[in-house]
């Protein structure tokens, strides 16, 4: 018997995960393929200028009921805004948060905006966590996407990872005070509607 220690790199290595690729005018369902399970990781580890999405299904927002199945589909990372990951078992690991703290953050990306967790390191300003960071690829737990050009794409995830570099507009707010960076970039009405606070909703 041998004795020498699998390749970790080889192809036996990789594992397929389902996804929803989002551009600007296009969504893409299939599987991709990769040695990493977190969709940041997926998306920063491409070398090349395309991620490809297998058994896909490709569907136009603005003719949502027209759909094209195929069975390799070549997505440009440039033109990617954000990238659902729906086996989403490694988001409930303790491990992958022991290190950072949670923080508010909403995403403009037309025609999406997102609102949901950003993970930062402790002791780190809550803007560090979209900002001095060195992956084009940033991850944001228990999102809310939502649109208002195409309403029906609207829908809740437990991670995605949004494309920094595409982004039109960016907050971030402290977890011990929510709604006091948003304050100083927007006007106390819109900033309320931003934050969705329950206590207020039900008074």
């Amino acid at each position: 018997m041998s004795s020498y220690l699998p390749d970790p790199f080889a192809a036996a290595s990789l594992q397929t995960i389902a996804v929803d690729v989002y551009t600007a005018a296009y969504r893409v369902s299939g599987i991709s393929a990769s040695r990493f399970s977190r969709v940041a990781d997926i998306l920063n580890q491409v070398v090349s200028t395309h991620l490809m999405v297998e058994q896909a299904t490709v569907s136009e927002y603005a003719d949502p009921t027209a759909t094209l199945s195929a069975q390799q589909v070549l997505m440009t990372l440039d033109e990617i805004l954000f990238v659902v990951i729906n086996d989403t078992d490694h988001v409930t690991r303790a491990e992958m948060r022991i290190p950072k703290r949670a923080v508010r953050a909403q995403v403009g990306l037309p025609p999406f905006r997102i609102s949901g967790s950003l993970h930062v390191a402790q002791g780190s300003r809550p803007v560090d966590g979209l900002l001095n960071v060195a992956e084009r690829f940033v991850p944001i737990t228990d999102a809310t996407i939502s649109s208002a050009a195409h309403p029906e794409l609207g829908r809740s995830v437990t991670a995605l990872a949004i494309q920094r570099s595409r982004a039109h507009i960016m907050l971030v707010a402290d977890d011990d005070r929510p709604d006091k960076l948003l304050a100083d970039v927007l006007d106390q009405e819109t900033a309320e509607r931003w934050l969705h606070k329950p206590e207020e909703s039900g008074s």
